[in-house]
């Protein structure tokens, strides 16, 4: 039995990831369902590399959907969808997996994960479905982290602060920000390149809307529709569905299917890409069917399995340390380290020590005075029987309370001469 580790579902589709919804609509075509089982691990940190999907077999780890694939075929796990290629056209498979990711994978993220509405409202509450707490809240946070940082080369990580693509424009630099009597007396500019009329809301709906047709455009070329009756779409017409196939599907996919509010991809995908359409449509209808996949039951983690995941994200999301852990980790799994060496302990008591200094440094904070605030020192003084120490207010309840009580007498007697002179006096007072 072959297991296979995956995130789990979202959105109506089998995964919420791209790589492993190619993967399993590739054995979901290749190998009968008596032969795998489909784990939701939705925990990275199962495989050694850190990496879902993850293939269990006979003791060997493999992650990544391409070399999970070129795995199977090697040891005849799994039918390959590629025989019937031409060596050019396997050449062309390597060539257009390797645009899918570049050039979907930041699109895909910057629907997904930039946009801060489609990450509020779709992609957050879906992860929240997957995980269990406190995982809910370290892990979402960290794949959007990391998510940005691979789309930061688009130039649009301020999506939602800048662009609105139901309409709506915020008004934060040009002129129409200001006031018409104030406008009036600047002075008029005869002439303005196009770049110098445009907001920063029009350059970046325009950058966005160039980003995404460019991409789908290509891929809407590289598809062939088949001759006569046969209107099949795929990117060979040799091949029935191919492992490329599969890999355009579970990007194309997560672009068009989840409900997010700012729909920019599909609404593109839709005007501008009609064969990409057909092409999901066909494989939804035809070539994978959710509620035939060997689903295996996930078991229930441990409180400990929790705390150590919850304590890894921590480590991966703190700066300068979160990279210097995750060198060490990719280290260990590279070469096969298990238990600690000299380069763990020096990283552990490296962090503990930090761990120290700072925690110190938090408590020392606390105790000091506000910056600018008077040092006051108050004692305890005991015996007090003179209510004019305390000021005014102790000279309004001594004329209330008359003379205290000796101390010898005990508060059950009162001097006879005291209670003689004394004077009970009614006033309405009010003390700040």
């Amino acid at each position: 039995m072959l297991d296979v580790h995956v995130w789990g579902s979202a959105f109506g589709l089998p995964s919420i990831d791209p790589e492993c919804l190619a993967l399993i609509t590739y054995l979901y075509n290749a190998a009968p369902s008596t032969a795998w089982r489909l784990i939701p691990a939705n925990d990275p940190s199962i495989s050694p590399s850190n990496l879902l999907p993850a293939v269990h077999h006979d003791g060997v780890w493999t992650s990544g959907y391409r070399p999970i694939v070129d795995y199977l075929i090697s040891n005849a796990l799994c039918r390959d969808l590629d025989a019937d290629l031409t060596l050019a056209e396997q050449g062309d498979v390597i060539a257009y997996s390797a645009y899918l990711a570049a050039r979907s994978g930041p699109l895909l993220e910057l629907s997904l994960y930039v946009s801060a509405a489609n990450w509020s409202e779709t992609t957050r509450p879906a992860y929240s479905r997957l995980l269990s707490f406190p995982l809910t809240w370290t892990v979402p946070t960290l794949i959007r982290d990391e998510a940005i940082k691979r789309a930061e080369h688009l130039g649009l990580a301020e999506l939602d602060r800048d662009f609105d693509p139901n309409g709506g424009m915020h008004l934060t630099a040009g002129g129409d920000a200001l006031p018409e009597t104030f406008r009036r007396h600047l002075p008029v500019q005869t002439k303005k390149t196009l770049a110098e009329e445009m907001t920063p809301e029009q350059a970046t709906a325009i950058r966005l809307y160039s980003v995404t047709e460019s991409c789908l455009s290509v891929l809407e070329e590289l598809l062939a529709e088949g001759k006569g009756d046969s209107k099949l779409v795929r990117f060979f017409v040799t091949s029935p569905l191919s492992s490329l196939d599969c890999l355009a599907f579970g990007y194309l996919a997560l672009m068009r299917q989840p409900p997010v509010p700012r729909p920019f991809i599909k609404d593109c995908m839709e005007r501008v890409s009609p064969r990409l359409c057909r092409f999901l449509d066909d494989i939804l209808a035809n070539h994978l069917e959710s509620g035939d996949l060997p689903w295996a039951d996930l078991a229930r983690g441990t409180v400990v399995g929790s705390a150590g995941r919850t304590l890894d994200t921590i480590l991966r999301s703190m700066p300068s340390v979160g990279g210097h852990y995750a060198n060490e980790m990719r280290r260990r799994a590279d070469e096969s380290i298990k238990g600690l060496d000299y380069a763990s302990v020096m990283f552990i008591a490296a962090v503990a020590a930090t761990s120290a200094v700072l925690g110190y440094g938090a408590h020392f904070y606390k105790s000091l005075l506000p910056f600018g605030g008077r040092t006051q020192i108050w004692r305890p003084s005991r015996g007090i029987t003179n209510l004019s120490r305390l000021g005014e207010a102790g000279q309004l309840l001594g004329t209330i309370l008359g003379p205290r009580p000796s101390p010898s007498h005990g508060f059950g007697h009162l001097d006879h001469g005291a209670a003689a002179g004394a004077r009970i006096v009614e006033t309405n007072s009010e003390l700040d």
